[in-house]
């Protein structure tokens, strides 16, 4: 057998999530709860010595865009403004969040709040956020006894 055809093969789960899916589209008092999100959308990695968030912020200009942190935890607050002159009842469909929010993130380990840095392009909040020395990993040398 082909290593390919087995993807190809009938799943009944795969089937019933697809059906699900469609029921809950259907279903109006079920629309609010499925398209929320949080807004930003976000990447905390371990970059080793140093945690890289990075958070997708279209519409959003640095300057309204405010970071604080408070021992592990990275609280980002900002406001994304409606386009002048367009109003509520106008839109057929609206899938991106206006308006103020706030983002908090738990941090994995602990920081060194003194020297998180921040930068801005291209929509891309990118937040370089350095472990404390007490939470960096240590080479310990193991010695002979005698």
């Amino acid at each position: 057998m082909s290593g390919l055809n087995w993807q190809r093969r009938w799943d009944p789960f795969r089937d019933l999530q697809r059906e699900v899916g469609r029921l809950f589209e259907s279903l109006e008092p079920f629309h609010p709860w499925r398209l929320e999100r949080q807004f930003p959308a976000l990447n905390l990695c371990d970059a080793g010595d140093h945690f890289l968030l990075t958070a997708q912020l279209p519409g959003v200009m640095p300057e309204e865009v405010d970071l604080s942190i408070t021992g592990e935890t990275l609280t980002m607050r900002g406001e994304r403004k409606r386009p002048e002159g367009v109003v509520d009842e106008s839109y057929r469909r609206q899938e991106r969040p206006f308006g103020r929010w706030t983002r908090t993130v738990t941090l994995p380990d602990r920081v060194d709040s003194t020297q998180v840095s921040a930068s801005f392009a291209q929509g891309i909040l990118t937040v370089s956020i350095p472990k404390a020395e007490s939470a960096r990993p240590r080479h310990i040398a193991v010695s002979a006894a005698n």
